[in-house]
Parts: structure tokens; C-alpha cells; sequence
């Protein structure tokens, strides 16, 4: 007896929990406004919905589109998207509940359609952005900026699978990671871009020194890896900065940045500036990525260390394990620069690979005591390559210069200028 009421119970009690939950079903007529307006559930999308007037759902709820679609100015309140998932001619806003927003439930994909404004739209939706293969044709600039995607909010991943290419032929940037001027502390945080190639179609016609791939401005922890960035205008990768100055300060800082396992190509033009630049960075490795057919010979090369002053923070930056073919930087293909009275500490340059270009390593200092505890250890230059050049007459000190491979012949020395306390050379 006592079993068979607690099955009873039981039973009672999931009918209870089941009907709790309200499904809600359209109809091929009537308003999908109205719809939405019977309270918090379940909603079943089976038509398609064309509208102009902004759909406000309601808090937590689930829409599961079943073979539904809906067209118009959609605001989402913590609501869960689930099956077919049709938004394609929506503008959306809110909040999602999904772990990760499928890029192909809103844009087109289809190499004309202008994907950038649904980008940023779902960067504001929901942090984890999964892109499908397919052309992602971006036009429009993110509000009235110098780029088309900016992400400046916390834990952003944007990731996508072979063959997921962001595609520009404007003469713009691609993405942008930004903080708010005067607010290192709150740096924007975690941002992460996986598996996609960002393609610029630069023809040579203009050369637009700053105009990068992919810039940031003030980010703490920010990875990039397994990407491919190709034909871009001014640098690949730039960690940049919000034109400080010593009168102005550092207003942002680049903390904690992984470059890893990329592809970057600059093009057959040499129409670029650099690589990868490290403009305002700490905490920066940068490791094993290829990189070909970059800078023009005015520019500096493949990958460039370069503080512009004494308002930046250049410190532990590790260079390490990269392939670089093809530099026509007038410096070097790896830069290390310290001039205007730029600060940079423990630099490490180890295991890179360097042929066919101007120059392998390249080493500037102009004032003391801006780039101590340098490493430039194991390195390879081929013998299509001068193999290094040192020139300024700064001060400095703990430099080890050790177990380097140069394969051709060269006079260049370290010259007197340069006054360098512990100076190792094996």
C-alpha cells in the first residue's frame, strides 16, 4: 500500500513539473507578437515570420524553431535557442542562454551578403561564436570605427572550422579588441580567436600603414592560434595602443597574449607593414607560427618589438620556434627596437627559422638602460639571409647571445656605442 501511494506521488509530481512548463505553438496566421505574450514556456516555431515592429520574448524562455523562421528585430532575455535555428533577416539583441550561437543561424555566409553588422550582433548576444565553413563578407564598419568587428566586452571566443573565412575588400580592419581609455585595471578580458582565416583582398593600389587584421587595445588575455591571416593592409596582428604619450600616460596595456601555430602571409606585394607588431604588450609569446612575403622594404619586418615611448610597457616577450620567409622589412624579419626613449625587458628571441629575406635580426637601442635581459638563443638564418644587424648607442646589460646557426659569412659586429654590462656571446 505505502508503495503503491508513493508512485502515486511520484507520478503526481511530474505531471506538476511537466505542466509547469507551458508550450506554446504558432499558427501560419496572426501575429507572433501575440504569441509571445502568453508568458514564460516553451515556444514552437513551425512558419515564417516577417515583421517590423521590435519581438520582445519573454524572460527564460526556450524557442525551438521547427522549421520556423523568425524575420525582424528580435530582443532575447536569457532564452534559449534550440533546433533549426532560422534568424537569417533578424536584428537581434539581449541575451542568449546558449553556451554557443551558431554564426549560420543569423548570417548569410555566402561571400556577399555583408555579414559584419549580424557579427557584432551576436558578439553582443552571446560570448562563444562558432562559425561553420563558408565566406563571411564583411562591408559595414562596427559603428563608425576603422574596423568591422569590435569586441569589447569579457570572455569573447570567436572559432570556426575549415574553410571559415572573414572576408573584406574595404580598405579596413577586420576585428578590433578594445577597453576604455584610462582603465588598465579593467581591461577587457578573455578573448580568444580559433581556426578562422581573415582575408583582406589588398591590391597594391594604396599602401594604409594602419590599417591592421587584427588589432588590440587594452586586453588581458587574449589568445590567437590556428588562424590564417592573408593580403592584410598594415600589420597581421597588432597589439596596439590609444596613441599614448609620456604627457598622456599609458591608458591601455596588452596582458597575457598568446600568438601560437599561426599562418600570416602578407601577399607577392610586400603592401604591408608588418607581421606581427608589439607595439604595448606584457606577458606576449608568440610561437610557432609561419610567417611569409611580408612588409614593405620601408617598413620594419616580419615581427616587430617596437615601444614608441616611454608611456608603453614592453616586458616578457618571447619570440619563440617561428618560420619567417620572405621579409622586405628594410630592418630585419625579427625586430627588437627601442628608441624614444621606449622601455622594453626580457626579450627573448629562441628557435626561429629566417630565410630569404633583408635581414634575419635586427637589434636598435638609442637610449640606456631600454632593453635589459635580451636572449637571442638557437636561432637559424639561412645563407640567403644577412644573418644580424646591432646598432644604437644606448646602455644596457644582461644580453646572452648564444647557440646561433648564421650561414652566411658576415663583419657586423656589435659596435662600441653600444655599452652592454654582462654581455655573453658563445
Amino acid at each position: 500500500m505505502q508503495h503503491r501511494i508513493l508512485t502515486a506521488l511520484m507520478g503526481l509530481l511530474v505531471c506538476m513539473t511537466a505542466s509547469a512548463v507551458q508550450t506554446y505553438y504558432d499558427t501560419s496566421k496572426g501575429s507572433v507578437h501575440q504569441l509571445f505574450k502568453k508568458g514564460s514556456g516553451k515556444y514552437i516555431l513551425r512558419y515564417a515570420h516577417k515583421f517590423s515592429d521590435t519581438l520582445y520574448v519573454p524572460r527564460g524562455c526556450e524557442v525551438y524553431f521547427k522549421g520556423g523562421r523568425l524575420a525582424g528585430p528580435v530582443v532575447f532575455d536569457e532564452t534559449t535557442l534550440s533546433g533549426k535555428v532560422n534568424l537569417k533577416g533578424s536584428h537581434i539583441g539581449g541575451r542568449v542562454k546558449n553556451d554557443t550561437f551558431n554564426a549560420s543561424w543569423l548570417c548569410a555566409k555566402d561571400g556577399v551578403t555583408d555579414d559584419a553588422p549580424s557579427i557584432n550582433e551576436i558578439i553582443a548576444v552571446c560570448g562563444n561564436i562558432f562559425f561553420p565553413r563558408g565566406i563571411y563578407r564583411l562591408v559595414s564598419p562596427y559603428k563608425r570605427e576603422k574596423f568591422h568587428i569590435g569586441i569589447a566586452r569579457d570572455n569573447v571566443s570567436l572559432s570556426g572550422e575549415k574553410g571559415t573565412v572573414l572576408l573584406t575588400e574595404e580598405q579596413l580592419g577586420i576585428v578590433c579588441v578594445f577597453s576604455k581609455l584610462n582603465d588598465i585595471p579593467n581591461s577587457v578580458k578573455n578573448i580568444s580567436l580559433k581556426g578562422i582565416t581573415f582575408r583582406t583582398k589588398n591590391d597594391g593600389s594604396v599602401f594604409l600603414e594602419w590599417t591592421h587584421a587584427i588589432q588590440t587595445k587594452g586586453v588581458n588575455g587574449f589568445t590567437i592560434e590556428n588562424c590564417t591571416i592573408e593580403d592584410f593592409w598594415g600589420d597581421g596582428i597588432c597589439l596596439n595602443h590609444y596613441g599614448d604619450n609620456p604627457q598622456t600616460g599609458e591608458r591601455a596595456r596588452n596582458q597575457n597574449v598568446r600568438i601560437e601555430n599561426n599562418t600570416i602571409i602578407g601577399g607577392k606585394l610586400h603592401n604591408n607593414r608588418n607581421g606581427i607588431s608589439v607595439i604595448n604588450g606584457q606577458n606576449v609569446l608568440i610561437q610557432g607560427n609561419t610567417i611569409r612575403n611580408t612588409s614593405s622594404n620601408k617598413m620594419p619586418g616580419a615581427i616587430d618589438v617596437e615601444p614608441n615611448n616611454s608611456a608603453y610597457t614592453i616586458e616578457n616577450i618571447r619570440i619563440i620556434g617561428n618560420t619567417i620567409e620572405g621579409s622586405r622589412g628594410r630592418c630585419g624579419a625579427i625586430e627588437i627596437c627601442m628608441v624614444n626613449g621606449g622601455p622594453g625587458y626580457n626579450i627573448s628571441v629562441e628557435d626561429n627559422y629566417i630565410s630569404n629575406s633583408n635581414r634575419g635580426i635586427y637589434v636598435c637601442l638609442r637610449t640606456e638602460d631600454t632593453s635589459d635581459h635580451l636572449v637571442i638563443r638557437n636561432n637559424h638564418v639561412a645563407a640567403d639571409t644577412p644573418p644580424y644587424k646591432f646598432v644604437g648607442n644606448g646602455k644596457s646589460k644582461n644580453w646572452v647571445i648564444s647557440g646561433n646557426t648564421f650561414e652566411r659569412r658576415t663583419d657586423e659586429r656589435i659596435p662600441g656605442d653600444l655599452q652592454i654590462e654582462n654581455l655573453q656571446v658563445r
